[in-house]
């Protein structure tokens, strides 16, 4: 298990890895879950453009999409069906500040990224020149997430 783990956070820890991670998770999935991970995936591709080409976060904060997100939860989907057990605890938890995700299920994260992307994009019309706001931070803090996501989904 650790193996499989360490080989998906080395997978990940490129914009190619990540996106080619989201493309075999799409493709095993169809309706609302394959258009959820699909603006994930975009969203995810924006975060790396931070992190691996010094882009100004404040460029993509207003790019963040929630669009299939707040679709979705006005109908009755399930996001536990995605995968149903819950979050285990992993290398990539402990490494990447996430312990307190261990235990919790598949509908908890998902909603924990999408708050993120909403209180980001909410701080931005509201207060986007306020110096005390380290958006590179919270940047990275969302593209973990959505990485601990990926690794969810795949174990």
């Amino acid at each position: 298990m650790i193996e499989s783990i360490t080989a998906v956070f080395k997978t990940l820890s490129t914009a190619a890895g990540t996106l080619k991670a989201f493309k075999e998770l799409i493709k095993n999935n169809r309706g609302n879950s394959r258009a959820l991970l699909e603006e994930i995936k975009e969203n995810a591709g924006l975060c790396w453009l931070v992190a691996e080409r010094g882009t100004d976060p404040l460029k993509i904060v207003p790019e963040l999409a929630t669009d299939e997100f707040n679709k979705i939860i006005r109908t009755e989907f399930q996001f536990n069906s995605m995968k149903r057990r819950k979050i285990k605890s992993n290398v990539f938890l402990e490494q990447a500040g996430l312990a307190s995700f261990k235990g919790k299920n598949t509908e908890y994260l998902v909603e924990n990224i999408y708050d993120r992307i909403k209180e980001l994009k909410r701080i931005y019309r509201v207060d986007k020149n306020n110096q005390r706001i380290r958006w590179k931070t919270r940047i990275f803090n969302l593209q973990k997430r959505m990485l601990l996501l990926i690794i969810h989904l795949s174990s």
